[in-house]
């Protein structure tokens, strides 16, 4: 028999970094849904923007100190407007008016743009077996997703197209940052992004977070926005770029198939929830199509 291929160390840490990605935002969907709860999607983003622009600007001015930050903030400013400014805005504002069906399903689309828009700007090939991997993954993702039917009323609707334009915005982070990571690294890269996307989702959302009543908010609902912030921002876009640093973007992408995944076993040790046929089937279609992807 033969040995299993070995990973060079540099690819292992990058799937490392893309599952840790994973965990993380595969539980945000039930930690931010029970915090929108109690307080206001847009004061949710004024708080996650503010905690990073903060967080990212100490720890950039330790780095560079101030004079070296201009030159990176102009190249990382497109990243910033796409995958902090637009993404997190419209992620909040579609978990109260999408299904968690239609959503995975848009998101799941993903990892297609992600490939696509490498292609165009030939950041790497459309293979048969990276495109057949891909395209498994989504129908077992589809499939997951539409076991319990789907619903067509105008809320959702309007929640289908903001999650569509955030997947479009956030498929154009992965690409269009993978130069900019070459030159700065994933640390700096995504600490200058969220300097000026989020300086933008401040400006845009503090009336909203000036309207939030914050003394009723009870502290379970407190966690759950801490959370938010401490891992599903500031963490997990770290390793994220730390991964498409080390991997090809199309193939970070497909990681995230797995995030329904993760959240219907988040539900099954919390809530007891079991798991259907359906679930197992599209559960091992997304692993089969995200193999199949990542040796290609």
């Amino acid at each position: 028999m033969g040995r299993a291929r070995a990973l060079p160390r540099p690819v292992r840490a990058g799937y490392v970094a893309a599952g840790v990605c994973v965990l993380i935002w595969g539980a945000n969907y039930s930690i931010a849904k029970r915090a929108l709860q109690e307080i206001d999607p847009l004061a949710i983003a004024f708080t996650r923007a503010a905690a990073g622009v903060l967080f990212f600007g100490l720890l950039l001015l330790a780095r560079r100190h101030w004079k070296g930050l201009p030159p990176g903030f102009l190249r990382a400013a497109p990243l910033g407007l796409l995958g902090i400014f637009a993404n997190q805005l419209l992620f909040m504002s579609r978990l109260k008016r999408t299904s968690a069906a239609h959503s995975a399903i848009l998101i799941g689309m993903l990892p297609v743009f992600v490939l696509l828009l490498s292609a165009l700007l030939h950041q790497e090939r459309i293979s048969l077996t990276k495109t057949a991997g891909i395209l498994i993954a989504f129908a077992g993702v589809s499939l997951i997703a539409l076991e319990h039917g789907v619903a067509f009323e105008t809320p959702s609707v309007t929640g289908d197209f903001l999650t569509l334009f955030g997947v479009l915005a956030f498929a154009g982070y992965t690409v269009l940052g993978r130069p900019v990571l070459r030159d700065l690294g994933p640390i700096d890269a995504t600490g200058l992004a969220f300097l000026s996307g989020g300086v933008l989702i401040i400006l845009v959302t503090f009336p909203a977070a000036a309207r939030q009543e914050w003394r009723p908010v009870s502290p379970t609902a407190l966690a759950c926005l801490a959370c938010v912030v401490v891992f599903s921002t500031i963490v997990a876009y770290v390793l994220y770029y730390s991964a498409v640093a080390r991997i090809d973007p199309s193939k970070v992408a497909a990681f995230m198939y797995f995030q329904p995944i993760v959240a219907a076993l988040i539900a099954f040790f919390i809530a007891g929830d079991g798991f259907s046929r359906t679930f197992m089937f599209g559960g091992g279609l997304v692993l089969a199509g995200v193999l199949l992807a990542e040796w290609s």
